[in-house]
């Protein structure tokens, strides 16, 4: 009969600790902890001598973390349950994502962290083209309704150094009015730097919206590339006057479906107009975008892609 071999690297200790976040305990495995996070290895591998005013459990230490409750559970089911946050694209949560990264970063669990940020990162691309298709993503926030979704995800992203998701989020949030902002509950717990970057991207934001529709104040004449200058130059001036140009949102106010339909309408613009316009507009766009980053005082795009390269090559 052949001798029994013990897997050196699957024999755990039975030791237990018990884990205290604010009111919520939880009663785990010190040995699993250890082998996923070299913080708890540290925390673990040289505990505090006993005392009398020392907490204990059914006769076991606690140790306090000084985390939300919610997000120290999703984390801790995260490491112990295989199946509770599976890598993309299966569903999860977004405030588990958030969570699960804030405290994989803080207690250095990487493929924890390279997860959630997997999760995150559709919502947040790096790239116009990913921006333009990032609506089939189910983590995007687009609405006021999710203020305080996006301002949790800047303080979460500068808290753990994932720059990369920050423009996006400055910009989803930009959209809604300064006083929207300053009034919510979570502004206050972006810090004055976060803040003030916020606000400054916030009027650059706003100033870039006649340049994403410069092309309507263009005036054409007879005899140029303008096949009918009398009906194009009205409509550009009814256009002028809508409430689209004037929105927070340059990114987002024409689509390649205005083009279609104001080419393909009784009143609409003639084929060299709309060949023209819809090149001017998706140019500037593309300098919106360009200049996106540094609006929030964040490196550019090309430095931000390489730290997005590097997070998620860790293992």
């Amino acid at each position: 009969m052949a001798s029994i071999q013990k897997s050196e690297a699957l024999w755990f200790s039975p030791e237990v600790v018990i884990l205290r976040a604010d009111t919520r305990i939880f009663r785990v495995f010190a040995a699993i902890l250890k082998a996923q996070s070299s913080v708890f290895a540290d925390m673990f591998t040289f505990p505090q001598p006993p005392s009398a005013d020392m907490e204990s459990i059914d006769g076991f230490p606690v140790v306090e973390l000084h985390d939300k409750p919610e997000d120290v559970e999703v984390f801790m089911k995260a490491i112990f349950d295989s199946s509770f946050f599976a890598p993309p694209w299966a569903e999860t949560r977004y405030d588990h994502a958030l969570g699960i990264l804030r405290l994989a970063h803080k207690y250095d669990v990487p493929y924890l962290r390279r997860r959630a940020l997997e999760h995150l990162n559709p919502a947040f691309p790096t790239t116009l083209i990913a921006y333009d298709d990032r609506e089939g993503s189910d983590l995007v926030s687009f609405s006021a309704l999710h203020v305080h979704r996006t301002l949790a995800t800047i303080r979460t992203a500068t808290e753990v150094g994932a720059l990369w998701l920050l423009p996006v989020a400055y910009y989803d949030l930009c959209k809604q009015s300064a006083e929207q902002l300053i009034f919510n509950a979570s502004w206050k717990d972006l810090g004055e730097n976060v803040q003030r970057s916020c606000l400054i991207g916030h009027d650059s934001q706003r100033k870039h919206i006649h340049k994403i529709y410069q092309f309507l104040s263009v005036v054409k004449k007879t005899g140029g590339s303008c096949a009918d200058p009398t009906k194009c130059n009205a409509l550009f001036q009814r256009l002028s006057l809508t409430p689209l140009q004037y929105s927070a949102s340059p990114l987002d106010g024409w689509g390649e479906g205005t083009f279609q339909v104001l080419a393909h309408t009784g009143s609409g613009m003639c084929n060299n107009c709309f060949t023209e316009n819809k090149a001017l507009h998706a140019a500037a766009r593309q300098e919106f975008w360009d200049q996106l980053p540094q609006m929030f005082g964040l490196p550019g795009w090309a430095e931000l892609e390489e730290m997005k390269r590097v997070a998620l090559s860790v293992r």
